[in-house]
């Protein structure tokens, strides 16, 4: 619940080996972000204009801890353009 977020990796929830219909359906009814560096999820967001709203990252592969650090820099920004989506 750091900055003010609860945030769950898939295994987490025990669907590491979901597919990415069920995490979409499973994001959906929780109300939850999508935060992937997977396209498929942005795309599906963009070709059915809806669900639950996807945050796709566009980095190179990088180490867990980086990556973290990088998201956490740009947090207050993603923040702000998902409550400016939402209303």
């Amino acid at each position: 619940m750091a900055n003010g977020h609860e945030a769950e990796q898939v295994a987490d929830k025990h669907m590491a080996t979901a597919s990415d219909t069920a995490i979409w359906n499973f994001a959906a009814q929780t109300a939850a972000v999508i935060i992937t560096k997977d396209e498929d999820f942005a795309q599906r967001h963009a070709l059915t204009g809806g669900g639950p709203a996807v945050i796709w990252i566009r980095l190179p592969n990088t180490r867990r801890k980086e990556l973290l650090s990088w998201f956490e820099a740009i947090l207050p920004e993603c923040s702000q353009l998902y409550n400016a989506a939402k209303h």
